[in-house]
């Protein structure tokens, strides 16, 4: 319905899904405003002492994907960890 609604024909509308590149993964979950791990470290901070906060951050910052030369790997292994 929508996308009859916006495009007119639905088969000539853009696919509503996109398939992202390992950066782009990487950007959602690791990096930047809105990303899953800044959300999960807003979440949690309320509950934890800034201590393990910080120590947390570290960890997770030392578990980011991006400076690797096989991203989908590290990804991989990172998702795991």
């Amino acid at each position: 319905y929508v996308m009859r609604c916006i495009f007119g024909d639905p088969r000539k509308a853009p696919p509503p899904l996109e398939k992202l590149s390992p950066e782009e993964v990487v950007s959602s979950l690791w990096k930047g405003e809105g990303s899953f791990v800044e959300e999960l470290l807003q979440c949690i901070a309320a509950h934890v002492e800034e201590g393990i906060l910080n120590d947390l951050k570290s960890k997770i910052h030392a578990h980011d994907p991006s400076s690797s030369a096989d991203i989908q790997k590290e990804l991989r292994k990172s998702l795991l960890w």
